[in-house]
């Protein structure tokens, strides 16, 4: 009989008391069979109670304060440290649908499809956001490039034999999909993720929209992004509390 895949869920925090342990309870309790998954977590040196709000959690933690600003290297020691076959790379604000594990296993069970993503939705339901959502799997899916608040997943060997997550401050996940597309196809999940608004609801949604476009245009026209690095984690920083 075929061993069944094993899967690591890698999350990468920072100052996330308030949304990872409802990110880690739904992670385990929604899977359709906990028992082949893991859960790590690679915090980046937080301040509040993000490693004591998960005490308890069938999860393994690695503080990492040398990680601060730099979400690619807390995702490639996730990658290092991950014992499963399959990875799942999950923001800490990001809820994942009931049966997760199975839809991941099937996409990448189907012909050429080294990894994917799932169809994205927020937490709040403002007209603006809901307009948001709709150009957002727009723009996906003319591009197979997903972002980290999609839960991008893909083999391990595949994250290895890509070279994992390049040295990017700023969209590294869509960067990691352009690496993935040179081996195969990205999938996309139909059943969508939850993930929370507050950048929007925090900072503006016509400001942070307007920085989040310009910096997926910079993208498509293969213009760096890097130096604004600072500016979008400041933004996410003051979203924390």
């Amino acid at each position: 009989m075929k061993k069944s895949p094993t899967i690591s869920i890698i999350i990468p925090t920072l100052n996330e008391e308030g949304y990872l342990p409802v990110t880690v309870t739904n992670t385990l309790k929604c899977a359709d069979d906990p028992d082949r998954l893991e859960v790590l977590v690679v915090d980046a040196g937080s301040t509040d109670q993000t490693i004591k709000s998960i005490e308890g959690q069938n999860t393994r933690i690695f503080v990492k304060p040398e990680f601060v600003l730099k979400k690619h290297k807390s995702l490639n020691f996730g990658i290092e440290q991950a014992a499963g076959d399959v990875l799942i790379f999950l923001d800490a604000d990001t809820i994942l649908p009931i049966g997760y594990d199975t839809l991941v296993l099937k996409m990448l069970d189907q012909p050429n499809v080294v990894g994917g993503a799932f169809e994205f939705s927020f937490d709040h339901s403002d007209w603006k956001l809901r307009l948001l959502q709709r150009f957002n799997r727009i723009r996906y899916r003319f591009g197979h490039m997903y972002y980290g608040d999609q839960a991008v997943f893909c083999l391990k060997s595949t994250a290895t034999e890509v070279g994992r997550y390049p040295p990017k401050d700023l969209m590294e996940s869509a960067y990691f999909c352009k690496r993935l597309l040179t081996v195969g196809k990205l999938g996309l999940i139909k059943s969508p993720v939850k993930t929370s608004a507050r950048r929007f609801i925090t900072n503006g949604f016509f400001k942070v929209f307007w920085f989040d476009f310009t910096m997926w245009i910079r993208f498509v026209l293969n213009m760096p992004v890097e130096q604004y690095g600072k500016r979008y984690w400041g933004l996410n920083l003051e979203s924390d509390g």
